[in-house]
């Protein structure tokens, strides 16, 4: 079963295998869309569906992500809850220490750490809250928009 081929994907979670970025994407064809935009992944990822159940990924000859299908494995919520908690903590981390360094970035570090959501609750209401990539959108003004600013990340 393809989650691109037959649109039943309701949501995809990209999280770097180190935990130090996640993501969401209200569907496959939304992702593929900004690879081919201009913004391909980099580095090692992982996939889950908003059930916490893993995605296996299936790529073309240049390693561009062509698809994603749902694992045999059981979803496993609590886990990528976990995981979410664990990429939140790494900014919170990380800005702590760039705010201690002086940092100079646009955006404050200690005010962009007030503005880290708590993940409390189900892995539902922590998808709820981190960013979303939508068409015509973007993501400025959330946490992790002001963060990357923070942190230096972005421009």
């Amino acid at each position: 079963m393809s989650l691109f081929t037959d649109g039943a994907d309701d949501g995809i979670l990209l999280i770097a295998n180190d935990d130090t970025f996640a993501h969401t994407y209200p569907d496959l064809r939304r992702l593929l869309e900004e690879q081919s935009e201009g913004d391909p992944l980099r580095g090692a990822v992982e996939f889950f569906d908003f059930t916490g159940r893993r995605l296996v990924p299936s790529f073309d000859r240049q390693w561009c992500l062509t698809d994603l299908q749902p694992s045999s494995e059981p979803a496993d919520p609590a886990a990528v809850q976990r995981r979410l908690q664990a990429v939140l903590d790494h900014l919170e981390r990380f800005l702590k220490s760039d705010q201690e360094s002086g940092g100079g970035f646009r955006v404050g570090a200690a005010e962009t750490v007030r503005e880290l959501p708590a993940l409390n609750g189900t892995l539902a209401d922590a998808i709820e809250k981190m960013p979303w990539h939508e068409p015509g959108k973007g993501t400025a003004g959330n946490f992790l928009h002001n963060a990357m600013h923070a942190a230096g990340w972005a421009h």
